[in-house]
């Protein structure tokens, strides 16, 4: 870690990096040093390559929406990742992985526990505000980072080839989920039909828009940044707002062994904020179906979990052996207790 923080910064000491944030995907800590008389703070993060096969093209999107966002009347931080001292954004270590840097945003937090009202309000505010600003950006210019992140057909495919498969010997101990995923294919097929159709803009889309990627001030608790930009692609807002009511609305976590329900307090407070930034521009489709987007990437995540677990879980990390499949179990909890139209 210190080879890394030297890659970018020179410094004299520095403290034990702190790890930072329940993310899934890549490990990120805080980084506090010295040099002479000055003392910094920064992010140092592991950017998962398994997951983005190419790390220089997430960064590459990263910087032009970071750019296009400067330029904007947009009311929040744009914390840019931060060049190395060789002028590269990205820092290879000795094990091939792939580093980068970013600012610290003093006196921000990220919200912890079940949110309130008023922190969903304000969250769906700031993204609703990162699609406004970028609203007129050409979204076909980016790349796919993850491609086929949010192609429910694909992963319905995939679903079923690892059903098929069985490469771990767990299909026959899941057929109530199975059934489940089956009854929600209605709503994966519209999905699929709005987008195909054209129904839905192409839009520039977060993609992982959950509390944890909002700074809150930690005086005024007004949003002060959007953060992590991995998965910014080419996209529908439904997606986004989705996101939201899939990470905000439900009553417990997404690993609770409890059955999950949706908080209907969050549900409109995530549709006020959201719609407080994005109604004079967004599509009355888009607005109509605000809710189904949330039914449709809960019931997505359900698929993805349920289909890791099949496969032997080789993308999320798991903390016990049937982590996967207990999230399956929450996610389609949560699909059940959903009320949206198609």
């Amino acid at each position: 870690m210190l080879e890394i923080i030297s890659a970018f910064f020179d410094f004299e000491s520095a403290d034990k990096p702190t790890p930072i944030g329940k993310g899934n995907i890549n490990d990120t800590y805080r980084v506090d040093f010295t040099h002479g008389s000055i003392h910094r703070t920064l992010i140092i993060q592991r950017l998962n390559h398994q997951v983005f096969k190419q790390p220089v093209v997430v960064m590459e999107n990263t910087l032009k929406v970071c750019d296009f966002l400067r330029n904007q009347e947009y009311p929040l931080e744009v914390p840019a990742p931060l060049k190395a001292k060789n002028g590269a954004y990205l820092v290879q270590d000795q094990q091939g992985n792939y580093w980068r840097a970013f600012p610290y945003v003093s006196n921000s937090y990220t919200p912890e526990g079940p949110p309130t009202t008023g922190v969903a309000r304000e969250a769906a505010r700031a993204y609703g505000a990162f699609a406004r600003a970028l609203r007129h950006f050409p979204a076909e210019t980016l790349t796919e980072t993850i491609p086929g992140f949010h192609d429910t057909d694909k992963r319905w495919q995939y679903f079923m080839e690892m059903a098929k498969e069985d490469p771990a010997g767990r299909v026959k101990g899941v057929a109530p989920e199975i059934e489940a995923l089956f009854e929600a294919k209605p709503l994966f097929d519209f999905i699929s039909q709005l987008k195909t159709s054209g129904s839905l803009p192409l839009r520039v889309a977060h993609n992982d828009t959950k509390a944890g990627n909002v700074l809150f001030h930690s005086e005024t608790h007004k949003a002060l940044a959007v953060i992590d930009l991995d998965t910014v692609m080419p996209g529908t807002l439904l997606s986004d707002f989705g996101d939201m009511v899939r990470t905000f609305a439900p009553s417990l976590p997404e690993d609770a062994k409890d059955q999950p329900r949706i908080r209907t307090d969050i549900l409109k407070a995530l549709e006020e904020g959201f719609l407080s930034q994005t109604a004079d521009f967004i599509t009355e489709t888009e607005k109509k179906h605000l809710l189904t987007g949330g039914a449709w990437i809960i019931g997505e995540q359900a698929l993805r979990f349920l289909t890791d677990w099949i496969a032997g879980d080789v993308y999320y990390k798991i903390g016990y052996p049937d982590h996967n499949l207990v999230r399956a179990r929450n996610q389609l909890s949560l699909l059940r207790d959903m009320k949206y139209e198609i």
